[in-house]
């Protein structure tokens, strides 16, 4: 079952401002691995491995150093509306508004690759991936610059408040039952590389703890006041 849009704030008056973003809807919290970005300090070896310890494979991160790991952390899923710039305006009867806003919506090949990566799936249609393996569903298509255009209706009579909504996933990599994200790094711990041809201290950094990215799911909010 598809989930629910956040709520809109309620606009209250003819003096009300809006936030430029609601309060963020939590879709997912959960502790599991991830996939950290280990690269050798004595050597030209670099590679991905899950940040869980392990004594099995390669590569594999066998231990972190001592006062040099990531603290106890989770990964979060959030979505929440930004408001367009530009779209706040207020409306008197006989003065219908047409306009147009350019936006930026979806995600980079860059950006796709690094939430593929870290989250350990491969890529090839990542709202797929992220909604199979989150078990919420997540809309998020190519980066792409798009012109949308709203005709605003004027009231019969009174005042009509109106504004435009893009939704926003924002994912993260938080301290443990917290909204802080961790830092992505430099930490450090004893990669081995090659199933023991290659073992070495290794600095190791997460490829993002904290990315927001618009679905380009534009939706308007209005109120007529009297």
């Amino acid at each position: 079952m598809p989930d629910t849009l956040p709520a809109f704030p309620t606009i209250d008056s003819l003096n009300w401002s809006p936030p430029s973003q609601t309060d963020p809807v939590e879709m997912v919290r959960s502790t599991r691995n991830l996939i950290i970005y280990a690269d050798a300090d004595n050597a030209n070896y670099q590679d991905n491995v899950w940040d869980q310890e392990s004594g099995d494979g390669a590569p594999r991160l066998n231990n972190w150093w001592e006062g040099s790991a990531p603290v106890a952390r989770q990964f979060v899923l959030r979505k929440y509306w930004k408001m367009v710039p530009g779209t706040f305006t207020h409306l008197s009867p006989g003065t219908q508004l047409q306009k147009s806003w350019e936006y930026d919506h979806g995600i980079s090949t860059t950006d796709t690759e690094s939430i593929t990566a870290q989250m350990g799936f491969s890529g090839g249609g990542l709202s797929a991936s992220l909604s199979a393996t989150l078990s919420h569903s997540v809309t998020i298509n190519d980066l792409q610059k798009t012109t949308t255009q709203f005709t605003i209706q004027p009231p019969a009579s009174g005042t009509r408040v109106w504004l435009l909504w893009d939704l926003m996933y924002q994912f993260m990599i938080v301290r443990s039952d917290s909204n802080d994200p961790i830092p992505q790094g430099t930490y450090r711990g004893d990669v081995d590389f090659s199933n023991d041809d290659h073992y070495s201290g290794a600095y190791l950094n997460y490829r993002w703890t904290n990315l927001t990215v618009s679905a380009g799911i534009l939706c308007p909010q209005d109120r007529v006041f009297a």
